[in-house]
């Protein structure tokens, strides 16, 4: 009677994975997903379309960021194309301070990839900052304008109250406040530490944006109360300044862990600028590192300082 070999079952099982196990094309292959972040950094992306191709995981971490959003970072757009039409790619995939790749398609304008992102699943609306947030901070009208025909939430608060209309109000972008006001934008909504659309522009020395909002927050409260505020009201912006770490002034956004930020790299961040010299930077700030703090990079900042009308 021949006998049967015990590991005959075991080998079935596996299939070919005992062969693979002994392939002499895996250290290749481990030398090549090694050498996806420099693919990804160097936007080559016939090179990251050969490793999905035989297996790659898309939604691996690079820096902490997933593969998508480090994309982003390094402005590789053919890597990211690459990465967004791959069905395994998680679009909502989120970085270690909770933003996702609409968010960073949002602050950097892209709106036909954020657009294709949207119809691939991508969130609008989220608990938190969201990607409406995110485009207000840098006054990025058409994706704002894609965003709210996808039904974002036009006063969707952030962590501490602060709304899309006070981002605008702080990016001293008009277009952008006329948006979201057309859009249902209220005014006169305050965040947790009492301030309106009109202080956060007043705290980055956007004065006639400022006097337009307190404007339509006024005739907002005469709708809801039937009485007028007195003329010049504004009890927020006689706050004591509270001082946060670098010495800069704020009444609100404190320099905290809950405010949004796209974080920068070592070099460079998703608007491609070169990272702020001090802390506090602000969106809407020229060329300032996008950094919403507490979510990344798009630092909400602290008002106090600025750039004027």
């Amino acid at each position: 009677m021949k006998r049967k070999s015990i590991f005959r079952p075991h080998v079935a099982a596996l299939g070919a994975a005992p062969i693979l196990a002994w392939s002499p094309l895996l250290p290749a292959f481990a030398a090549d997903l090694g050498s996806a972040p420099v693919y990804v950094a160097n936007d080559r992306a016939s090179d990251v379309r050969e490793l999905l191709a035989r297996g790659w995981d898309p939604n691996t971490r690079i820096n902490g960021q997933p593969a998508i959003m480090q994309a982003v970072r390094d402005g590789a757009w053919a890597v990211f194309d690459v990465l967004a039409a791959d069905p395994r790619t998680d679009v909502n995939a989120a970085n270690p301070h909770d933003e996702t790749p609409l968010m960073y398609l949002a602050i950097q304008g892209q709106t036909q990839r954020a657009k294709a992102l949207i119809a691939r699943g991508a969130q609008v609306n989220r608990l938190g900052w969201t990607p409406l947030h995110y485009a207000a901070s840098k006054g990025q009208l058409d994706v704002a304008k894609l965003l709210l025909s996808n039904r974002a939430i036009v006063n969707a608060p952030g962590p501490d109250g602060t709304t899309p209309l006070m981002m605008a109000g702080l990016s001293g972008s008009a277009d952008m406040v006329k948006l979201l006001l057309d859009a249902g934008a209220d005014p006169a909504m305050r965040n947790l530490q009492g301030l309106d659309a009109a202080a956060w522009a007043h705290s980055a020395r956007h004065e006639t944006l400022a006097a337009e909002l307190e404007r339509a927050a006024a005739a907002r409260q005469s709708q809801l109360t039937g009485q007028s505020p007195p003329a010049g009201a504004h009890p927020e912006r006689d706050a004591a300044p509270v001082s946060v770490p670098g010495g800069a002034a704020a009444a609100s956004p404190a320099n905290g862990a809950t405010h949004p930020t796209i974080s920068p790299p070592a070099s460079t961040g998703p608007t491609g600028a070169s990272p702020p010299t001090s802390q506090g930077g602000q969106p809407g700030r020229g060329e300032d590192q996008p950094m919403l703090k507490g979510v990344e990079g798009v630092r909400l900042g602290t008002p106090g300082s600025g750039a004027t009308d």
